[in-house]
């Protein structure tokens, strides 16, 4: 464990962040799966593990998530919530809010949100979050485990082909990777956890809302193999989109569902 990026992490960490187990390593297979592997073993809620690199970081539907070293935050957080299973779609978007939060207050740039949870800062994604949840049943929630991966700054060699058109940075070229790794680790695991406590209430809708990218936009709605322009409305409590092609007929849809391209 990296005990010196431990104890300044630490140190930057606001009350919000009260009960947090946290280890910080330098390189890791994958945060999620070291997490999971810990959560097995009854770790309690709100352990964190932080890393500088991963060899193989999960992405969403199986892809792998890049993730080379000293140039991005590869973050787990466990959680134990007392809720119903369905209800675990809320810490994808809560965890999107806090990871916004969190790169705002280290940065003062404004970040955006395009439905449902990619983050955008200067029209390029900067963040990827997985959410992966453990049952007992049908009924039982054990945990979920919240892993987010942010963009700190471009790879000396740039991004890889496959994602440099639409990838982005946090930080410009000349910061320093060490400093940009402990400010965005205790500014994220702050928001995450004063997020996670409004929950119930769910108090990341207005942070979600705010910075939303693509309401009053023409998206393309991209669904089996066809593709169908429309107008994106808005957002309901459930983080539904609802869309108006050009005949004037309206659809929620639901994430997992589609893909919007603005």
């Amino acid at each position: 464990m990296d005990t010196v990026t431990y104890r300044e992490i630490l140190s930057r960490l606001t009350p919000d962040a009260a009960g947090v187990s946290l280890q910080v390593f330098d390189s890791v297979t994958s945060t999620n799966d070291l997490l999971r592997e810990a959560a097995e073993r009854n770790a309690p809620e709100f352990t964190v593990f932080a890393a500088k690199q991963q060899t193989a970081g999960k992405g969403r539907q199986g892809r792998q998530f890049y993730s080379p070293p000293q140039t991005g935050l590869y973050l787990s957080i466990l959680f134990r919530p007392q809720i119903a299973p369905a209800e675990t779609l809320a810490l994808t978007p809560m965890a999107a809010v806090a990871a916004a939060d969190a790169v705002e207050r280290c940065t003062g740039k404004q970040v955006q949100i395009k439905w449902v949870n990619d983050l955008l800062l200067g029209g390029r994604k900067i963040c990827g979050i997985l959410a992966e949840s453990q049952f007992s049943d049908a009924e039982t929630l054990d945990y979920v485990i919240v892993g987010i991966g942010i963009n700190l700054l471009e790879p000396p060699q740039g991004f890889p082909p496959e994602i440099r058109d639409i990838a982005g940075a946090v930080y410009p070229a000349e910061a320093n990777a060490e400093t940009a790794f402990t400010d965005c680790a205790a500014a994220l695991i702050s928001a995450l956890m004063r997020e996670y406590r409004g929950l119930p209430q769910k108090h990341y809708l207005t942070g979600y809302r705010s910075r939303l990218c693509m309401l009053g936009k023409t998206v393309t709605v991209c669904e089996n193999g066809t593709e169908r322009q429309a107008q994106a409305i808005a957002v309901d409590d459930d983080l539904r989109l609802l869309v108006r092609y050009a005949d004037g007929t309206e659809q929620w849809r639901s994430t997992g569902e589609i893909r919007i391209r603005l």
